[in-house]
């Protein structure tokens, strides 16, 4: 999570072993979510590297999917007192989220809420209070 001036504000790792793509996508979601509403964070830009997930965030999905419960979860702090914006971000714009995600296969099973920035991912976070960019590149 950044604040103002790219200052760390806080962040989390979730290793849960082998899953979906999907399933940890939601997970970071809900997590990141949950921390943001314990905080008191009125506004919310939230970006999701994943089509598929922002989808089930803006819709609905069947109760017959095997993800409607955790997306249930998420919806239920989408529609709380505050704005919480939305989007899709290619993996490349949001690389400091790809790097906790890395960074959570390296610790035992579990959740890790961490108020300081890993050493791990220092880099990425200074990258970004540079505005340092970093091109997708896309096969023609």
């Amino acid at each position: 999570m950044h604040g103002t001036a790219g200052r760390w504000c806080g962040g989390f790792a979730f290793n849960i072993c082998v899953c979906t793509a999907p399933l940890a996508e939601l997970w970071g979601v809900y997590y990141g979510l949950f921390i943001a509403w314990g905080r008191g964070v009125t506004r919310l830009e939230l970006e999701v590297d994943s089509q598929l997930v922002v989808g089930f965030l803006q819709t609905r999905i069947s109760d017959a999917h095997p993800l409607s419960f955790l997306v249930r979860l998420c919806h239920d702090f989408l529609s709380r007192d505050w704005i919480v914006r939305i989007s899709h971000a290619y993996r490349e714009a949001n690389r400091l989220a790809d790097g906790l995600a890395n960074y959570a296969f390296t610790l035992p099973l579990g959740f890790y809420l961490l108020e300081f920035t890993p050493p791990i991912v220092e880099a990425i976070v200074e990258d970004d209070v540079r505005g340092t960019a970093f091109p997708r590149h896309v096969r023609i």
